[in-house]
């Protein structure tokens, strides 16, 4: 069995939630990359392919009816490498959500954008494992 010292954790700078109008919420997250980013324009598209569905359903969920949770992503471009990320939901935000915008996003948006260099100003290694570091 593998052990574990506390030099291992790595805090996260995770963004607080935002309350919005009619019960949406939100996270915003900063992301600098090694690369310049396209246009506006072309960003805009590549974000409307990132959004996300959750259905619980009534079945394993026990609950009255199946619900669906959807995770909108909008990426505004603020310098050559730099964009702003939100994660919007139009409901109170789900652990779904939550993992998804900390876990998923990050390496959807390297396959779409390029090389992330920091996320909220922390290094990339931090928010985007490895397989190499998950299997030491």
């Amino acid at each position: 069995m593998r052990k574990y010292d506390a030099s291992q954790i790595k805090v996260q700078n995770i963004p607080q939630l935002e309350q919005l109008e009619g019960g949406k919420c939100c996270r915003t997250y900063v992301y600098r990359f090694t690369n310049p980013l396209p246009e506006q324009n072309v960003i805009d598209q590549i974000a409307n392919n990132l959004h996300k569905s959750f259905i619980f359903t009534k079945e394993v969920y026990e609950i009255p009816e199946d619900v669906e949770i959807f995770a909108s992503i909008l990426i505004e471009r603020l310098q050559d490498n730099e964009a702003r990320i939100r994660v919007l939901t139009d409901s109170p935000e789900e652990p779904c959500i939550y993992i998804f915008g900390i876990r998923t996003l990050p390496r959807k948006i390297e396959e779409k954008l390029g090389i992330v260099q920091s996320i909220q100003g922390e290094e990339r290694e931090i928010w985007i494992y490895s397989a190499e570091r998950k299997s030491n």
